[in-house]
């Protein structure tokens, strides 16, 4: 039975990374003769924040990240795993790069954020370090093309939709719901001072419609402060939730306003169950997922008169909405859990 470690920084907060990781962890267990061992640096099985199969191994490696290395390169050399995963965010590939593995060990490294929305010196490290790596997974074919320039062995992969994907006499849409929702860390990269600045000039003409913004972070305080300054009465920040599928199943369609992403697991989510998408066009996920007007609308990026008048379009148009909603389930196929473990099986783990 061949042994696979996932390596990720964290396993604790409820962000798209993490969850990713446990998807795809339950995912190579329940659909593969493997076994799956995930490796982080704050916690244990019983702290893991999405569910995971029990018989997943999960290890907490504390302290700095030269102790991580450290017990990385302890631990890898113990068991000699068949592949070695990393789920990098940036900084994470560069660490893992110089582990110390068996010459059986195919060493591999997930991108889940965008290659040039990285800071430049982690670029340029990352361009020496990466023939390390035996393979490199990217999640979007724009993404794909910054790594080629100087891997040998890039594939894409995207992430799979962590729902069961519905038939069509399960498909429930609201399409009387005045819900519009975010979710995502309130943090720079999720941009969400753009979405209440476009949610100020929506707001007055649609009062009877709320935007809700789940997710917790370090931006919180300042994104109340905005919500309280600019009178946004029908925006509120709802914290974190546990059970988000009651929130996609009751809500009219979802809005993203960040900076840049890799591919994001809420727009796939969102489509599973029939939301209909309004985004920014950031680097470089959105694009390989909503096509303008047929399953959302797609916005030039960071032009908030654009973001606010897509969210009006959606709002005063149930009609349009509806037919998004429609070609959303349909395009939500791709992603399912079968569909993406095929492709691991064809291009990775064979």
């Amino acid at each position: 039975m061949k042994e696979i470690v996932f390596i990720i920084n964290s396993l604790k907060s409820r962000s798209g990374t993490e969850r990713v990781a446990c998807v795809l962890a339950n995912l190579f267990k329940s659909h593969l003769d493997v076994n799956v061992t995930l490796l982080n640096r704050d916690t244990d099985f019983n702290g893991v924040a999405y569910p995971i199969d029990p018989e997943i191994k999960v290890k907490k490696f504390e302290g700095n990240y030269l102790n991580f290395y450290r017990q990385l390169n302890q631990y890898l050399s113990a068991v000699q795993p068949d592949y070695v995963i990393v789920h990098n965010m940036g900084r994470l590939s560069l660490l893992t790069s110089l582990l110390n593995l068996s010459k059986n060990t195919k060493l591999i490294s997930l991108e889940h954020v965008a290659y040039h929305s990285r800071p430049k010196f982690v670029q340029i490290a990352y361009k020496f370090l990466a023939k390390k790596f035996s393979q490199i997974i990217a999640l979007t074919k724009h993404d794909s093309e910054s790594y080629k320039k100087f891997h040998h062995n890039v594939v894409v992969i995207p992430n799979p939709s962590p729902f069961k994907q519905l038939s069509i006499e399960e498909r429930i849409y609201d399409n009387n719901s005045k819900r519009i929702i975010a979710i995502g860390r309130l943090t720079y990269q999720k941009n969400f001072e753009h979405l209440l600045a476009a949610w100020k000039i929506v707001q007055n003409s649609h009062r009877d419609w709320t935007l809700e913004i789940y997710g917790s972070g370090e931006d919180k305080d300042k994104l109340q402060q905005i919500i309280n300054h600019d009178e946004l009465t029908s925006a509120k920040l709802m914290g974190e939730i546990v059970n988000i599928q009651s929130i996609y199943k009751s809500s009219s369609f979802y809005v993203m306003s960040s900076r840049y992403e890799g591919l994001p697991m809420v727009l796939i989510e969102s489509q599973t169950f029939g939301l209909p998408i309004v985004s920014y066009d950031c680097p470089h996920g959105p694009k390989e997922i909503v096509h303008s007007h047929e399953n959302g609308i797609l916005v030039e990026n960071q032009n908030i008169n654009e973001l606010a008048a897509a969210l009006k379009f959606m709002i005063e148009n149930p009609a349009e909405r509806m037919r998004m909603s429609n070609n959303a389930f349909n395009d939500a196929k791709k992603f399912t859990e079968g569909s993406i473990v095929n492709l691991w099986k064809e291009k990775v783990l064979n």
